[in-house]
């Protein structure tokens, strides 16, 4: 007490000088004809509002004071940007229901609990909309309201210490739509995704098709050892550990894995394309990896269909061939037959079965070539060229025949090829079969040839077997489309599937199959250029 009366008695009662500071509000409150509020002159000011108002302006956080009755407005220079141009400087000595009577409902209970009971209250990022600049904004504060009482304890006035928080609060809720955002998308990515953590391969993360890879399991937070124990033994692992200690992806095709999907019934082999990738720290640091892949069993076993259908497909075609083939010589053979019968000359008879035994070698030929053109090896076979073109044509004799094609033979290659003798006949066959189907109506001549060559992209030596015909030709538009699945110009006659087929068995064995085609009148024709290099296949 003695100390207050001290201050009271020592300090001048002259208005201005008892507001100290330098500040822009401390300016403005000295300025201001305090006389037209319920507070009178600086000078009839309590002590209590003297020292909390100094202690106001000179503290740099946001600070806000609502006074008496009429709840008059002070407030510090921490605080005037908050404010905008709509309400400073005219807040200043207003009352607080008059400048803001568009949240009055929000802060007048609050206020009122304040100066009626003492009720102290605090808000984190509250929403608080009020109009600045011209325009009604959303507003986030972090504010608490606080009562000031005099001497005697009577309660004078609200102290509001404040922050707004609006940029925070919005770029916090930008952050997590955006984490929201790809954490959808990385769930509705067309592939399965998981992340491993550290060199124990924690899962860390993973998309429903993941899930969906491995049976609905509950994995987070477990090793790969742990939650995938049948993939231990199928060397996933050590691709793991061999990814993490060398910080280089690994990528397969087609690799097979053998998973207990349901619970207690059989493993079950899916076939799939993946990448582990090592996935780094901002820093650079490796600190897990990466898995990305996608199943694909359907689509193998979609593939496989397609190559059983194109096989039977093929083999009807042959078929026809051969049973015409075949039943030339054999109807040869029983008229040669019949005239040995009837004849009663020794020497006679004789010619008659030496030619009936030379068409029946011819048909022990022709089924030989349907025989190893169509066995399915699985050991590549080293072979000439000239013998992959023979087998072929031997079955097509009956077909270049009756089309009038002349058939021009030149094979300049005399090493041999070490490939699926099989499929490549199987290519061969189609190529051929195609340049007969585009001479059929009109005759013409194929061309077949055979040279040792050089891949010049890959500097990969091997030979070329060309396959030419004087046909009709394709326009750019159908030479683009060729190689194309279910893409046909032979309508309910043909599959789409037999040149696609070649280039995956071409592909299968390194090679290229290259085209070219006219359909001009005069120069048309078509000519495939399949090279095979010397090294084996897939």
């Amino acid at each position: 007490m003695v100390e207050r009366r001290q201050f009271q008695n020592e300090v001048p009662r002259s208005g201005a000088d008892l507001i100290f500071g330098s500040g822009e509000m401390a300016d403005l409150i000295r300025d201001f004809d305090w006389s037209t509020t319920s507070l009178g002159p600086i000078a009839d000011w309590s002590e209590a509002l003297l020292i909390t108002l100094n202690t106001m302006l000179s503290n740099r956080q946001p600070n806000f004071l609502f006074w008496g009755d009429d709840l008059i407005q002070f407030y510090n220079d921490a605080f005037r940007p908050s404010l905008g141009s709509d309400k400073h400087p005219k807040a200043v000595g207003q009352r607080g229901p008059e400048c803001w009577a568009e949240i009055w409902t929000i802060i007048g209970p609050q206020i009122e609990a304040v100066m009626q009971r003492g009720e102290s209250c605090w808000f984190e990022d509250q929403l608080v909309p009020f109009y600045r600049d011209g325009k009604l904004e959303d507003i986030y504060w972090t504010y608490s309201y606080s009562p000031v009482r005099d001497a005697a304890g009577n309660i004078e006035g609200t102290l509001v210490t404040c922050s707004e928080t609006t940029g925070r609060v919005l770029a916090e809720r930008a952050l997590r739509t955006q984490q929201e955002r790809l954490l959808a998308l990385f769930h509705q990515a067309p592939a399965f995704l998981a992340v491993l953590r550290g060199p124990e391969h924690i899962f860390e993360m993973h998309n429903l098709r993941y899930m969906d890879l491995i049976g609905q399991r509950n994995v987070i937070g477990k090793s790969v050892r742990e939650a995938v124990p049948e993939a231990v033994s199928q060397g996933f692992i050590e691709m793991l550990d061999s990814v993490y200690a060398s910080g280089e992806p690994f990528i397969a095709h087609n690799h097979p894995i053998d998973l207990q999907r349901i619970p207690g019934k059989p493993l079950e082999r899916r076939y799939l394309d993946f990448v582990y990738q090592p996935m780094r720290e901002i820093d650079g640091r490796l600190s897990g990896i990466i898995a990305l892949g996608v199943d694909i069993t359907e689509r193998k076993n979609a593939l496989d269909a397609l190559l059983n259908t194109e096989k039977l497909t093929a083999v009807g075609r042959l078929a026809a061939s051969i049973a015409h083939e075949i039943n030339n010589p054999l109807s040869s053979v029983t008229n040669l037959l019949y005239l040995a019968r009837h004849s009663a000359d020794l020497d006679e008879i004789q010619r008659y079965l030496d030619t009936a035994e030379r068409e029946l070698r011819r048909v022990s030929a022709i089924s030989n070539q349907t025989l190893r053109f169509h066995r399915q090896s699985t050991k590549q076979q080293a072979v000439h060229g000239e013998e992959l073109f023979e087998s072929v044509l031997s079955i097509h004799q009956g077909r270049l025949v009756n089309s009038s094609i002349e058939v021009q033979k030149q094979f300049r290659a005399q090493a041999l090829i070490t490939c699926f003798d099989g499929e490549i006949r199987q290519v061969l066959n189609n190529l051929v079969g195609n340049a007969i189907d585009a001479m059929q109506s009109a005759g013409g001549t194929l061309f077949v040839r055979s040279r040792e060559a050089r891949n010049w992209q890959t500097g990969e030596k091997g030979i070329t077997l060309t396959v030419a015909d004087t046909g009709t030709g394709m326009n750019a538009e159908l030479l683009a489309r060729i190689f194309e699945p279910f893409f046909t110009t032979k309508g309910i006659g043909g599959t789409g599937l037999g040149l696609w087929i070649c280039m995956e068995i071409v592909n299968r064995h390194h090679g290229q199959l290259r085209v070219k085609s006219s359909p001009k009148k005069g120069k048309s024709g078509t000519v495939f250029i399949l090279f095979l290099p010397f090294g084996p296949a897939d």
